[in-house]
């Protein structure tokens, strides 16, 4: 564990639930777009080719999914992802958690 997340000494826990998931898929969709990313592709006369999207946890070093809703992530970013959970706030339920200190065991 020698990323750059493990020695950041202020993290912040996001712990997001969709309320309406199944009313807002689209919604829903884009919002895990934009926080994890996605690969695109097209035909060329050359073959296929794909790119990859970053999304939010790639372009902040140091954040981390750490379960199924639950993100980790520096103090640094926390404005881009205060940012993103208000965009969406229609249909996620958000708990922000202020970690100030951690081990691993």
């Amino acid at each position: 564990m020698c990323s750059r997340f493990w020695d950041t000494v202020m993290v912040y826990l996001y712990v997001y639930d969709c309320r309406r998931a199944r009313e807002t898929n689209a919604r829903r969709v884009a919002f895990t777009k934009e926080l994890y990313g996605y690969v695109y592709s097209w035909k060329t006369r050359a073959g296929k080719r794909e790119k990859k999207k970053p999304g939010l946890l790639d372009q902040c070093p140091g954040a981390k999914a750490i379960a199924n809703s639950a993100i980790m992530v520096p103090a640094e970013c926390k404005g881009m992802f205060d940012r993103l959970f208000r965009e969406y706030s229609d249909i996620l339920s958000t708990v922000l958690f202020d970690v100030r200190s951690f081990e691993t065991l």
